[in-house]
């Protein structure tokens, strides 16, 4: 399992299904409003493939994997667990 981190800007204001979609992963935290957090084995070009189906022509997107060196200010100690307990 891996950790990803999803953002986006979607022009098209459509929402709903691309958050619906990202947490169908089940494991997941949205971290501020246009970015989420999921745990899948998925790679990142699977989940990119499997998110686009929600956007449109003009919208971003970007799922990166988060590796172990990360850091992080201004959350609280549930959403730092959530990392800590995943070791990412």
């Amino acid at each position: 399992m891996a950790v990803y981190c999803i953002s986006y800007d979607l022009k098209s204001g459509n929402y709903d299904d691309l958050i619906q979609a990202i947490k169908d992963y089940g494991k997941w935290w949205h971290q501020s409003e246009s970015t989420w957090f999921i745990e899948t084995s998925q790679a990142a070009k699977d989940i990119l493939t499997n998110l686009k189906a929600y956007t449109n022509s003009g919208d971003k997107l970007i799922v990166i994997k988060v590796q172990r060196n990360w850091w992080a200010v201004g959350h609280t100690d549930e959403e730092y667990e959530w990392m800590k307990k995943r070791n990412y």
